[in-house]
């Protein structure tokens, strides 16, 4: 075995050993459901997603083989103080959900 396809047999052994990744959220596994159940089950749970990547046919049989999680982003307020007669920044963090990769076949 060459070094190059070693070094991505294990690259390979090593991402199927990981397991997913942590979400900054606790969320439902829906890797394996339909699309139609995966995003019943985020709208049920009240998780934001979006689709990140569809392969294939969408008229056909479509299956979620992955899931991100898409991290926070920063909004930012400006809020006047009415003792300090000027405008106080606020920030706050809102988790973006998560993304699903779908394949259709």
């Amino acid at each position: 075995m060459t070094s190059a396809a070693a070094v991505t047999a294990a690259t390979a052994a090593a991402l199927l050993l990981a397991g997913p990744a942590a979400s900054a959220e606790p969320v439902p596994s829906v890797v394996g459901m339909s699309e139609s159940t995966a995003r019943a089950t985020l709208t049920e749970e009240g998780v934001p997603y979006t689709v990140l990547n569809r392969s294939g046919s969408a008229s056909a049989s479509c299956t979620v083989t992955e899931q991100r999680d898409r991290g926070y982003r920063t909004e930012t307020d400006m809020v006047y103080d009415h003792d300090d007669h000027e405008f106080d920044r606020v920030e706050t963090q809102v988790w973006r959900g998560i993304g699903l990769v779908v394949l259709c076949n």
